[in-house]
């Protein structure tokens, strides 16, 4: 851990303009949603099939939001660590680990793939210590009668 600083990325996204670019992108997202405005009675089905179109969809688009970060990050990272988001507008919750020497460039790689990310947040905090890279044992004893 000597020399090295930890960083913090969450990354967010707003779902409904996410929904609104699967829309326009995914032919059978935007064939489905047009038969289910112009059905008229009963639209329970065609919503259900909708519903879990675009919720595939939108996971698909997190994953690879995610990967390609991930991906992006390690030549400038010793180590990184995925934790759970938090809430439904976070689709990444991470932590990096960096060499002292490499802040700079790990610092310019994120501003360069945020940049190109328009329609992702991101919330970059640091430098800590690298509390979310070490693992503390502790062994509890018990006391001795009588002490």
């Amino acid at each position: 851990m000597q020399d090295k600083l930890e960083f913090g990325l969450k990354v967010l996204w707003d779902r409904d303009v996410m929904i609104r670019e699967i829309e326009d992108e995914d032919e059978d997202v935007r064939r489905l949603k047009g038969e289910i405005s112009s059905q008229k009675g009963s639209t329970y089905f065609a919503r259900m099939q909708y519903g879990r179109l675009m919720d595939a969809a939108l996971e698909a688009r997190s994953e690879r939001y995610v990967r390609d970060i991930f991906e992006e990050l390690r030549p400038v990272s010793v180590a990184s660590r995925a934790n759970k988001p938090i809430g439904d507008k976070m689709i990444m919750n991470a932590a990096f680990l960096v060499a002292r020497e490499k802040e700079s460039a790990f610092d310019s790689k994120v501003k360069q793939i945020g940049a190109r990310h328009g329609s992702l947040t991101f919330k970059y905090t640091g430098p800590w210590p690298p509390y979310n890279f070490v693992n503390i044992r502790l062994k509890l004893e018990r006391a001795r009668e009588g002490e």
